[in-house]
């Protein structure tokens, strides 16, 4: 009966840390919006997260991604930093009222740039911000996180960090332990 219990623990916690890594949806209303327009995109600032902030932006005609961050940082309280090289800008930081994170050259961490059709299946958006063309309806997700050696970014829109194998089996040592001693 005890090792039902405890590897129903086990199984329980790597459900609960599966769930808790995978991708939640931004929800709630925007901070504020952006722009005039019959055209509206989502632009997601996402620090880490527990501070992921939710913009509106709106337009006629055509726009970029950097036309939405532009139109937001004028509009409100977001700051958008960049840094212009020869070649053109890269975007390098955002601050926001309660969550900054800055770009300053740390090695293998920095924004990661994002885009969605339905703010729930996201893709690297493979191209800098100035010519990614949005759509009605659209998402951009703007994502502080760190990178392997090769540059693969480690989050995704909404994702948590995903513990390493050996936390999740700690976890589930640590509950089993715990049912033990409750019983002892």
């Amino acid at each position: 009966m005890k090792s039902n219990t405890i590897v129903l623990e086990f199984v329980m916690v790597m459900l609960i840390s599966t769930v808790l890594s995978a991708g939640i949806i931004y929800t709630g209303p925007a901070e504020y919006s952006a722009g005039d327009g019959s055209q509206t995109a989502t632009i997601v600032i996402d620090f880490d997260y527990t501070q992921a902030f939710v913009f509106e932006y709106r337009w006629d005609g055509e726009a970029t991604g950097w036309d939405a961050l532009q139109a937001v940082d004028a509009a409100g309280d977001l700051n958008v930093l960049i840094t212009t090289y020869s070649w053109g800008f890269m975007v390098t930081g955002f601050e926001y009222p309660g969550a900054v994170a800055y770009d300053y050259g740390q090695d293998f961490a920095g924004w990661h740039y994002y885009i969605s059709a339905n703010g729930q299946d996201w893709q690297q958006s493979g191209g800098a911000v100035d010519m990614r063309n949005l759509t009605d309806g659209s998402w951009d997700s703007w994502v502080w996180t760190n990178y392997s050696p090769d540059w693969d970014a480690y989050r995704q829109p909404g994702q948590m960090p995903i513990p390493e194998p050996i936390t999740a089996v700690l976890m589930g040592c640590g509950a089993a332990m715990r049912g033990r001693m409750r019983r002892t």
